[in-house]
């Protein structure tokens, strides 16, 4: 997604029990999550929800 909207989107992919530097900012979660921009959290990792999101996100741009 990030190759698909250059310099509008940046896509961050925090994978639970592995990393831990979403903790500060996002909290305890028990799956990994990816975060777009820094504002938006998707837990739900399915292909439709997380291109939904980065749409959304783009849009807000």
């Amino acid at each position: 997604m990030e190759i698909k909207y250059p310099g509008k989107v940046e896509v961050v992919i925090y994978r639970a029990g592995k990393d831990f530097g979403y903790i500060k900012k996002y909290g305890m979660v028990t799956r990994s999550m990816i975060v777009i921009n820094e504002r938006t959290k998707v837990q739900n990792l399915s292909e439709a929800s997380i291109t939904k999101a980065v749409e959304e996100a783009v849009n807000e741009c």
